[in-house]
């Protein structure tokens, strides 16, 4: 089976990143064989652009990137921002104050820059993970006022999923909460997601939706997936993403990316 592809989308930790968060040389090889061949080749992230533009520069694209799960479209290499959704002043500020009162880790991404209050152990595995350092500002309070492109929360897996409940429960139709690694709860705008940001890309460089590919793992993914003409979830996937994808590759360890371009796409 060989299915149409003129735009092929790819999400970065659990998918085309291994576990210890690399790019392996099979998968970097795969994604220059798809560029090769007229394809678009675009990397699409809840991690912030400046954490996925050295991972463009590995594979050598010269594409925009859709970064903070779908609130920002730049380019890698012009830097021209094709469209920014941040979340307004007042909701970002009632998140910061309820990490505050619960004394929860918060990441506050403004301007393409990592605040903290203080740097600890959660900014520690952040920069681990991306290579983003946190600048740590006192208390978050003192960026009253300012939009963030998104806001991360971190914490423990087994503590997660009660806060999870509780957040999207509290911020219903007021901002898009989701749970983008086993750490991570994501705040954003609640116009954003990766697959609207995939249409409007798509649609910006005349390519139907039919050819586009999706390629995926975590609940953040789905949108992507259902968006696409098709969709790809890693064998590691969340079982939500199995369910949606039209085929399921191996894992993101055994470069599932890499089996899937080259036997479904090239």
């Amino acid at each position: 089976m060989k299915i149409p592809c003129r735009l092929a989308a790819f999400d970065l930790d659990g998918t085309l990143l291994n576990s210890e968060h690399k790019l392996a040389p099979k998968n970097r090889e795969a994604l220059q064989a798809l560029a090769a061949n007229d394809i678009l080749v675009v990397l699409v992230s809840g991690r912030m652009h400046r954490s996925i533009q050295p991972i463009s520069d590995q594979i050598g694209l010269e594409n925009p990137i859709i970064s903070y799960n779908g609130a920002m479209v730049r380019h890698a290499t012009t830097g021209e921002v094709y469209h920014h959704t941040p979340v307004p002043a007042d909701y970002a500020m009632a998140v910061v104050d309820d990490c505050v009162e619960q004394n929860l880790h918060l990441n506050f991404c403004l301007n393409d820059e990592l605040y903290v209050a203080e740097r600890n152990a959660w900014s520690d595995l952040y920069e681990a993970r991306t290579g983003v350092p946190a600048t740590p500002v006192g208390n978050l309070r003192e960026l009253a006022g300012e939009t963030p492109t998104k806001m991360l929360l971190i914490h423990t897996p087994e503590k997660l999923q009660p806060l999870l409940e509780s957040f999207q429960t509290n911020y219903a139709k007021k901002l898009y909460v989701t749970q983008t690694q086993a750490e991570y709860i994501e705040f954003m705008n609640p116009a954003v997601t990766k697959g609207r940001a995939l249409t409007a890309l798509a649609n910006q460089f005349n390519i139907p939706m039919n050819t586009v590919v999706a390629f995926g793992d975590s609940y953040n993914d789905e949108s992507l997936l259902k968006t696409a003409g098709f969709g790809i979830a890693m064998a590691n996937a969340v079982p939500p993403i199995r369910a949606c994808a039209d085929h399921i590759t191996t894992t993101n360890d055994d470069h599932g990316v890499a089996k899937a371009v080259w036997e479904l796409i090239l």
